[in-house]
């Protein structure tokens, strides 16, 4: 049996937040190198499936996963920060899509992990669905939330444009425009702080490793490979979102054989922020059902 990497002191917001909520959560960090940050959270009270492992978004890091982590009713959680974000690592860029999957399958094999449910949020669901595809025996299931996929050209060219303004804009310049892609007018007016928060995360990135992994984003379509996920898949998505649209999702659960799909109404694309428990309802019974038998599409 391999031992665990050392408890780490925590210092993220994620962490003061689920004490706060009679949850705990131990920071640790990877043995081998790069070295990947993550959060282990023991079972909650109300114990359904698990593990669960938690991918957040580009210029990320586990402690957005914050408000909806009160409200999951799984086993075990386990939120990475991937390499260049949060307390992970900085290896020099570019990194490619096939690192950050690597990273996940090294942080699982380390903790002996052979088979997980896996949620993975805008880039994360990238990550999730590749992890998927190239190990199908780890994956049980899969939650996609507000996934890229099947760009249209004009979605393409904006993309491009989009990364080229990331690639030569501080994190600081840029964070305060994707507040508004983010999230719903009300949800600003009335969360600042959470808004400021989150956005805090995004400045604190560094700028090379942030522009590196947002290309990723930009460069890699799994539209024409997500045919071969076996497992049972959940995909949501935001009716505002303007970046990870609801036809986005929708050509995913055509590709998907046993897939079920879910567009949330009236939020664009952190709904794991202005709308944790009605997520985190569907997601508990989606597992639910993962977890006791085959799901029925």
């Amino acid at each position: 049996m391999s031992k665990r990497a050392p408890a780490i002191t925590p210092a993220h917001d994620a962490v003061q937040f689920l004490q706060a909520t009679g949850r705990t959560a131990i920071r640790r960090r990877t043995r081998s190198q790069p070295h990947i940050s993550y959060l282990e959270i023991p079972s909650g009270q109300k114990v359904g499936s698990g593990p669960l492992l938690m991918l957040h978004g580009v210029g990320s890091s586990a402690d957005t996963w914050r408000r909806l982590l009160p409200y999951l009713h799984t086993g075990k959680i386990i939120a990475p920060d991937y390499r260049g974000h949060g307390y992970s690592d900085s290896p020099e860029p570019p990194y490619c899509l096939e690192d950050f999957v690597s990273d996940i399958r090294r942080l699982l094999d380390e903790l002996e992990i052979e088979r997980i449910d896996v949620l993975g949020f805008s880039i994360g669901a990238l990550f999730a669905a590749k992890l998927a595809l190239n190990h199908p025996s780890c994956v049980k299931s899969l939650i996609l939330l507000n996934s890229i996929a099947d760009r249209t050209p004009e979605q393409k060219i904006r993309a491009r444009e989009r990364l080229e303004f990331l690639s030569t804009h501080l994190p600081d310049e840029t964070a305060p425009a994707t507040a508004v892609r983010w999230f719903t007018p009300a949800f600003l007016e009335s969360h600042d702080d959470l808004v400021e928060a989150e956005a805090g995360i995004t400045v604190s990135t560094p700028h090379a490793p942030y522009a590196s992994s947002y290309r990723v984003l930009v460069e890699n379509d799994l539209i024409d490979e997500v045919s071969g996920i076996s497992c049972p898949t959940l995909i949501m998505t935001g009716e505002l979102d303007e970046g990870s649209t609801p036809a986005m999702s929708e050509a995913l659960h055509r590709q998907i054989p046993r897939s079920l799909l879910r567009i949330i109404g009236g939020v664009k694309h952190y709904m794991h922020f202005e709308r944790p428990e009605e997520l985190a309802r569907h997601v508990n019974e989606f597992l639910k059902q993962a977890d006791t038998a085959a799901v029925e599409i």
